[in-house]
């Protein structure tokens, strides 16, 4: 049971809300507003999230070594995120076949952890590197879309 509530929890929720958000995403720069604002006011979002959960998840640890893979994961993101708002705001590209596109990082997460974390030793490899080929035959067909 603790597993199913990992996967609903960690990966079915967010996913969720990702999905939300990128809705949000592409209505803002309808509506008119430039990439450093936007990613400003995103930004400003996070923040508040950060805020509520130090207070709703009471173990709380710090280390200058783990905030610094933070600013670093926050830099890569914002960079992504820069680059997401350009196919929309610059090259009128359709939300609907950039998410899935940007959603191919999976492919990049899996590759990575498997070297940096040795994760291999705790997964199905064969499951995972058959839904890494089905994510890549994903991406192929939006990408003709």
């Amino acid at each position: 049971m603790e597993g199913i509530k990992g996967v609903i929890i960690g990966g079915l929720l967010p996913a969720f809300l990702f999905g939300i958000g990128s809705i949000f995403q592409k209505a803002g720069y309808k509506t008119g507003i430039a990439q450093s604002y936007y990613l400003i006011s995103f930004a400003s979002g996070i923040i508040a999230a950060g805020v509520v959960s130090f207070f709703v998840l009471k173990n709380s640890p710090f280390s200058y070594k783990a905030a610094a893979f933070a600013i670093g994961h926050g830099l890569f993101f914002g960079a992504g995120f820069v680059m997401i708002g350009a196919g929309l705001a610059v090259f009128n590209m359709p939300i609907s076949k950039i998410v899935p596109l940007v959603n191919m990082s999976a492919l990049v997460v899996v590759a990575l952890s498997f070297v940096v974390f040795k994760e291999y030793c705790e997964v199905n490899v064969f499951n995972l590197l058959a839904g890494a080929i089905l994510i890549v035959a994903g991406g192929i067909l939006v990408g003709k879309s």
